[in-house]
């Protein structure tokens, strides 16, 4: 069972790893964010997605674009490592990620070399390595430290995170305590001056786990540790409520109920530990896999051996026809522990059955495993070896051709005859390379035209109606989408926001579209076609795409407008001039439409019903819909361009025509990035009503 807790730690780090990597890559500096850093991370985007389609093909990949000296060898030594670290095999991950992190790294990709560092600090500790693992920890966090970059410096905590991790578990409590106080202010710091979602998910995410390291390894400190990660997913559940942000929020908040519940019944604090336990349970995510250890520790201390047999038969697969390598000695563990539990719930017949199948396994195992340890560190060291013995060979090579310089002109003539040859190979090689990086290019650039010219550039010539949009990628090809279609005397409209970038969101993005426009010709209600779009794009979706989207069909001769939003930012409205004013705020200027039904993103989860909302347009409104491209906009100093600037602008300004109103909101997002790189998405649609 032990081990089974241990897999939950593990899983808690990588969900740090993972809000980590989140919360840099939306941090942008001027000095930092050079086109090499960007094209790293996308490089590390892209051997993420060939992973988990296939294992080998990526790291068949890396070794062609090392060969072809397409990035540096720290580079592709770093995404190497994370990718081991991935799949769990430690020791090649440590054997890559500190061949990668070195001075060129640091200047090349600042964000990678502390990543580097992290993450071998964390496969250190996964390996019980703990002293290796506060040395590396320390020693990046005193670099970190110096940095003037507050994208590099916030590595900063979570470096602080692994040395308090390792403390705990050495048992040097005071000092574990401390550094994990140090931690937490950090985190509570960066929370008030970073609003960012990245950011409090980061603080509700690593409290959390901070809190799991006390339960795991300081379990009579735990408790205030439990309750200060509460008040942190407090603060990230009112985030998310005003973002309407994705978030595994309710997750976390349940695994710390019910390691509560441990707590409570260990002290014999029969009543609270109860009342804990049917919280839990009382919850939609009673079954999820991340309780499952915790659950049979309560249920085990509370001598509740039937419903812990339950679960034991409800998530084990003990199959006597796997091969041995389809088990571990951790696994071996939790046959032990599942067969104390058939026994003392009097499941004889299911307790002899894996007490055969461990008598079966158990040597062949463990023999197993040395035999694979074995064959992985050869593997190590035939690499270590294969390179010395290349340096070994360039000093010979070298001595060489000094000795040809001091003994004869022809030996001279010689070397500049292969110098030359090899030069021009070099020459043809990098030719090739460039070659492909400028068809890619090409590629990417006919990709562009393709999506651009899905949406409309020709707007309805509605009279009494005024609509005008306008979108800009932030890469060459983009997730945002918008567009129209007119069925009669209803005219619908949508604006949407694809997750993600580049490729794979510019193919959603065709999807939602199209999805759309086949929907909205049929005349149904957009809540409806909400609902149809989700069914369509939560089937088969692996990736866990989604997109955020507002829908709209308004009534050309009613002036009613039904809506649906699809977990998507509000829309601004307002009817200046109208007397006396219908919507908007108090004056009949810009304010925020007061959406009532958020709903969920679209592609998600399946069978979700959608529910749209009305109301009237009169005779001179205005609806301006947006992607986070805009309020999101960022300048060199990583300040946002916000919401509030949006309103101000839209009233301080008389404008003609949506037209207007884009271009001028569109210039004034440039003059604010003062040269910045564009961050996200833009994608922004005014529809005003002239007449009725």
């Amino acid at each position: 069972m032990k081990d089974q807790v241990a897999c939950s730690i593990r899983t808690a780090c990588f969900m740090i790893f993972a809000v980590m990597i989140a919360a840099c890559s939306r941090q942008r500096d001027s000095n930092t964010t050079t086109a090499e850093s960007n094209q790293y991370e996308t490089l590390r985007r892209d051997m993420a997605a060939i992973l988990i389609q296939n294992e080998d093909s990526t790291f068949v990949v890396l070794d062609s674009l090392e060969s072809a000296d397409s990035y540096p060898v720290c580079v592709i030594n770093l995404i190497r490592g994370n990718i081991y670290g991935q799949l769990m095999r430690l020791r090649f991950a440590e054997f890559y990620l500190r061949k990668a992190i070195c001075q060129e790294l640091h200047d090349e990709w600042p964000r990678g070399y502390y990543m580097g560092i992290y993450n071998l600090g964390l496969s250190l500790q996964e390996r019980s390595n703990l002293e290796e693992a506060l040395k590396v920890a320390k020693a990046g966090c005193e670099e970190a430290e110096k940095e003037s970059d507050p994208s590099l410096k916030i590595w900063e905590t979570s470096l602080q995170y692994i040395i308090g991790g390792c403390q705990l578990k050495l048992k040097q409590l005071n000092e574990g305590d401390k550094t994990m106080q140090r931690c937490y202010s950090q985190l509570m710091e960066r929370a008030v001056a970073d609003t960012t979602h990245a950011s409090i998910e980061q603080v509700g995410t690593m409290s959390t786990n901070i809190a799991l390291d006390y339960y795991n390894h300081y379990r009579e400190a735990a408790m205030p540790w439990i309750e200060r990660a509460e008040k942190a997913l407090d603060l990230l559940a009112e985030h998310n409520k005003r973002s309407q942000q994705p978030s595994n929020e309710p997750v976390m908040r349940v695994k710390l109920q019910m390691i509560k519940a441990v707590i409570y019944v260990t002290d014999n604090q029969t009543d609270k530990a109860e009342d804990a336990y049917r919280a839990v349970m009382a919850s939609p995510f009673a079954e999820h896999p991340i309780l499952l250890s915790d659950r049979l520790v309560y249920l085990e201390k509370t001598n509740q051996w039937d419903a812990a047999a339950d679960i034991v038969l409800e998530y084990a697969d003990f199959n006597e026809d796997l091969d041995l390598e389809d088990y571990t000695m951790e696994n071996l563990s939790y046959l032990a522990e599942s067969y104390n539990i058939y026994e003392k719930a009097g499941k004889k017949d299911e307790a002899a059955k894996i007490a055969r199948q461990m008598a079966h396994i158990v040597d062949s195992v463990r023999l197993y495993q040395d035999k694979n340890d074995a064959a992985e560190l050869a593997v190590i060291y035939d690499t270590q070896g294969k390179e010395q013995q290349i340096a070994e060979q360039q000093m010979r090579l070298s001595r060489a051709r000094v000795l040809a310089l001091a003994v004869s002109i022809i030996a001279l003539t010689i070397f500049f005859v292969i110098f030359t040859i090899v030069r021009h190979r070099a020459a043809k090689r990098l030719a090739k390379v460039n070659a492909a990086k400028e068809r890619m290019e090409g590629e990417l650039s006919i990709a562009r035209d393709i999506q651009m010219s899905m949406v409309p550039s020709v707007f309805p010539n509605v009279d009494g109606i005024d609509m005008y949009a306008s979108m800009t990628p932030a890469k060459e090809v983009g997730g945002d989408l918008y567009n129209f279609l007119r069925k009669g005397d209803k005219l619908y409209f949508c604006i949407g926001d694809v997750s993600g970038k580049g490729v794979p969101a510019s193919l959603f993005m065709t999807l939602a579209t199209r999805g759309f426009l086949v929907l909205a010709s049929s005349g149904i209600k957009p809540a409806e076609i909400a609902t149809r779009m989700n069914a369509e794009l939560s089937e088969n979706n692996e990736m866990g795409m989604f997109v955020t989207m507002f829908i709209c069909m308004y009534d050309l001769k009613q002036g009613r407008l039904e809506y649906c939003n699809a977990g998507h930012n509000p829309p601004i409205i307002g009817n200046a001039g109208h007397n006396p004013p219908i919507i908007g705020n108090a004056d009949g200027k810009y304010a925020f439409l007061d959406v009532k039904e958020a709903n969920a993103p679209i592609g998600l989860w399946p069978d979700l019903e959608y529910v749209g909302e009305e109301m009237i347009l009169p005779s001179g409104s205005m609806m301006l819909l947006y992607t986070d491209g805009l309020n999101e906009a960022e300048n060199g100093q990583q300040e946002q361009y916000g919401e509030d600037s949006i309103i101000q602008l839209m009233t301080s300004h008389a404008f003609q025509s949506s037209r207007d109103i884009i271009e001028t909101l569109k210039a004034n997002t440039d003059l604010f990035r003062d040269g910045a790189e564009q961050n996200d998405d833009l994608t922004m649609l005014a529809f005003r009503v002239t007449s009725l």
